[in-house]
């Protein structure tokens, strides 16, 4: 089945941009096209490094909205996606996604699956209580095929500073309800400079032999890259794989 993979989380700066590029570049791994949708049209960062690179298509779509915009803005998506022929869509979200996301789920969900695509939403999750809230409040997630929590240990190195471990009930719920939990692990600050340094490259390509960066990083790339997969985007776009 075909996947639409969100990824969300709601707040800004908890890793939304780096868990749809280990997305899109997951796909490329398993030589499949992709279609990157990118909706934080302010920073834009994925569709920046998706640019010109064979078997991606992007689109820029602004999902920063709200209301009869919001609407406009999801048909223009799925009008696009009917005459495209990719089998992995990567769509990137804004903060303050839910606006758009949540208030058009009835649209989403449906018309996504009637083109054959399985949902599948990656949730980033923040390390205040009310990302916690809004994970399990979620309508596109509450309506997702499949979905999976997501903690990005560049934000911060330890359990206890994410309200999600600290309270448990909010990780329960979540896994009560179908969710699997995830992790990118933590990247050398010198070697994510480098990631930044090389705009319109794939993640994986720095970490291959015709790469400009020195051996040492390109095997630190290269490592972090498979965990990160493994540990974050498998389970969700893999059927059968997931904790």
């Amino acid at each position: 089945m075909k996947k639409l993979i969100i990824s969300h989380g709601d707040k800004g700066g908890v890793g939304k941009s780096i868990f749809a590029m280990l997305a899109v570049d997951y796909a490329l791994h398993r030589k499949m096209p992709v279609a990157v949708v990118e909706g934080d049209v302010k920073i834009g960062d994925v569709g920046k490094r998706y640019d010109g690179v064979p078997n991606v298509s992007t689109l820029r779509l602004d999902l920063d909205k709200s209301g009869r915009d919001a609407e406009n803005a999801i048909t223009t998506l799925f009008r696009h996606l009917e005459e495209s022929e990719s089998e992995i869509v990567v769509m990137n979200s804004p903060a303050n996604a839910k606006k758009a996301l949540d208030s058009n789920a009835e649209i989403i969900v449906p018309v996504a699956r009637d083109l054959g695509f399985e949902i599948c939403v990656g949730w980033m999750v923040g390390i205040e209580e009310s990302s916690a809230v809004m994970a399990v409040e979620s309508i596109i997630c509450d309506m997702a095929d499949r979905k999976i929590a997501v903690v990005n240990r560049h934000e911060s190195e330890y359990d206890p500073d994410f309200f999600w471990f600290t309270n448990p009930k909010y990780k329960d719920t979540w896994v009560n309800s179908g969710g699997f939990c995830g992790e990118i692990p933590d990247l050398a600050s010198r070697v994510a400079a480098k990631l930044k340094e090389h705009q319109g490259v794939p993640l994986a390509a720095l970490a291959n032999n015709n790469s400009p960066l020195h051996i040492v990083d390109r095997q630190v790339i290269k490592n972090w890259l498979m965990k990160a997969w493994v540990n974050a985007v498998v389970p969700l776009v893999e059927e059968g794989e997931g904790s």
